[in-house]
C-alpha cells in the first residue's frame, strides 16, 4: 500500500468491515458512508458502463476545483486530499474482465486503494504522459468524461482540464471523448439497501427536527419570532452532528395578506397563523428535503377552520397520488402531466414540481416539471428508474371561505424511495393533517 499521509490516514488504518471498531459517532459515520460507496461502485459501475455503451471513464479534477462526482468515490475527510491535477479511471475490458479502476494524481491518501487499487504518482514530468500511456495502451472506443450543458453534477470538467486530457489523449481519442451523463444518471439512480438504510434515518431525524420545531416545545404565538424557529432548526441539527444540505426556509401565511411573510421579516408568530417550512440534511453524503405545515390554534379552537382543513386533506390525496405514479419507466413531465389531471378530476388545484434526490438535494434524475430545455435540460424528460430517491413535492391551493374567501396555498414535499412494483414509499411519514400549536394557556 502507499504510504498514507497524516492523522486521517492512521485513523483509518485497519479496515472498516465493523463499524464499533471506531471509537467516535463522527468516524463511525465516516466509515459507514466510506462502505456503502465502496459497495455501490463494485456492485453497480460496470453495469451502468455496459449499459451506456461506455469502456472507460475519466474523471478529471483538481485541488479546489473538485469534480462533484468524485464526492462517488470517497469523499472530503475520507479519502485524504485532491491533488494538483488528477485522473480517475475506470475501463472496462469486456467479458469477464472486472472493472480497472486506476487513479494518477499526487496527494493521495493511500486509502484510495480501496476505490482505485493502482495509484500513480508522477513527479515533474507531469499528468500528461501517464494518462497518455494508459489510454493508448487500452485503445478504449468510448471515453465519458463529464461535461453537460444542465446537469451541473456532470459537467465538472474545467475549460483548461479538458484541454490537458485533449492533449494527453491526442487522436484518434478525442473524437471518441462523450458526454458521461446518462452514465451518471444511470449509476446514482441504482441505489443499495446500505443507501436505503441511511437516507430512511436521516428522513426521519429532519422529520422529528421540524416536528419539534412546529409544537409548542419552541412556539409561543405572540412571543416567539421565526427567526427563533429558524434558530431550533439549525441548532438541531448541529446537536446531532448532521451535515449542512440547505438552510430552513419558513415562511407565513396568514389571513389578510396575500402571499407569504418569509423569515427575512422575522415577523411574531401569532394565532391564526399557518407555518410552512423548507428544509433538509445531509448525512453520510445522502440529504433529505421536506416541507411541513402546521396551524396556530385561535383561543377556543381545537381545529384549524374547515376550509384550512379540506385544503389540507386535498394534499394528503395529491401525495397519495404522486407516489401512485412514481412508476419506473414513466417519464417525468409525464408524470407531473398525470397527476394533475387527476387531481383536477377531484377539483384540487394542483401544481406539481418534485425531483429526484440523494446525494444532492436536486438529484440526477427525472423531474416532474415542465419540459423547459434551456432550464431543466433532461431532467424533465428522464425515465423514473426502481430504487432512486425521490422529494414528492408539489402544492395545493384554494379559496378558504373563513378567510373571506382568500386563496391560500399548501406547500408540501415528502422524502420517498420508487419502487419496482406498487407506488413509490414514503420514507418518513407522510404528514397527514396540520400539526397544531396551541395559543394561550
Amino acid at each position: 500500500m502507499k504510504k498514507i499521509f497524516g492523522l486521517v490516514g492512521l485513523l483509518l488504518l485497519g479496515g472498516f468491515a465493523q463499524a464499533e471498531q471506531w471509537n467516535t459517532p463522527a468516524l463511525q459515520r465516516m466509515m459507514q458512508e466510506w462502505d456503502s460507496k465502496l459497495e455501490k461502485m463494485e456492485l453497480h459501475l460496470q453495469p451502468a458502463m455496459r449499459r451506456a455503451g461506455v469502456d472507460m471513464w475519466i474523471i478529471m479534477s483538481r485541488e479546489f476545483n473538485v469534480d462533484p462526482m468524485l464526492q462517488m468515490f470517497g469523499d472530503f475527510g475520507i479519502s485524504g486530499w485532491y491533488g494538483h491535477r488528477n485522473a480517475y479511471i475506470f475501463y472496462d475490458a469486456g467479458g469477464d474482465a472486472a472493472l480497472e479502476r486506476t487513479l494518477i494524481g499526487t496527494h493521495q491518501s493511500g486509502r484510495m486503494q480501496e476505490f482505485f487499487p493502482t495509484i500513480t504518482p508522477y513527479g515533474e514530468e507531469g499528468l500528461i504522459p501517464h494518462l497518455r500511456d494508459y489510454v493508448r495502451a487500452r485503445d478504449p472506443q468510448n471515453i465519458a468524461i463529464n461535461t453537460s450543458r444542465t446537469v451541473s453534477k456532470a459537467d465538472g470538467l474545467t475549460a483548461e482540464m479538458k484541454l490537458i486530457l485533449e492533449e494527453a489523449v491526442g487522436k484518434p481519442y478525442v473524437s471518441r471523448l462523450t458526454p458521461a451523463q446518462d452514465l451518471i444518471f444511470d449509476y446514482i439512480s441504482h441505489r443499495t439497501d446500505k443507501e436505503l438504510a441511511i437516507e430512511t434515518d436521516a428522513s426521519w431525524r429532519t422529520w422529528y427536527i421540524l416536528r419539534r420545531a412546529f409544537s409548542n416545545e419552541v412556539i409561543t404565538p405572540g412571543q416567539t419570532r421565526v427567526m427563533d424557529v429558524y434558530g431550533f432548526i439549525v441548532q438541531a441539527w448541529q446537536d446531532q452532528d448532521l451535515e449542512f444540505n440547505f438552510p430552513p426556509g419558513i415562511t407565513i401565511f396568514r389571513e389578510g395578506v396575500t402571499g407569504g411573510i418569509d423569515d427575512v421579516e422575522n415577523p411574531l408568530i401569532e394565532a391564526g397563523d399557518i407555518l410552512h417550512v423548507d428544509f433538509g440534511v445531509r448525512m453520510m453524503g445522502l440529504v433529505t428535503d421536506q416541507q411541513h405545515v402546521a396551524y396556530v390554534l385561535r383561543d377556543g379552537e381545537t381545529q384549524p377552520p374547515a376550509g384550512l382543513t379540506e385544503l389540507f386533506a386535498q394534499s394528503v390525496e395529491v401525495a397519495r397520488i404522486y407516489a401512485e405514479e412514481i412508476r419506473p419507466g414513466e417519464l417525468g413531465t409525464q408524470v407531473k402531466e398525470t397527476i394533475e389531471s387527476r387531481a383536477s378530476d377531484l377539483g384540487i388545484a394542483a401544481a406539481i414540481y418534485g425531483h429526484t434526490q440523494g446525494n444532492w438535494v436536486h438529484g440526477a434524475g427525472a423531474r416532474t416539471v415542465y419540459d423547459w430545455p434551456e432550464r431543466y435540460g433532461k431532467f424533465a424528460t428522464e425515465p423514473v428508474r426502481e430504487s432512486e430517491f425521490w422529494s414528492i413535492e408539489f402544492n395545493v391551493s384554494g379559496e378558504v371561505a373563513e378567510w373571506g374567501g382568500q386563496k391560500v396555498t399548501i406547500p408540501r414535499e415528502e422524502d420517498a424511495v420508487a419502487q419496482a412494483n406498487g407506488p413509490a414509499k414514503f420514507l418518513a411519514g407522510p404528514q397527514k393533517e396540520f400539526w397544531l400549536i396551541r395559543s394561550g394557556d
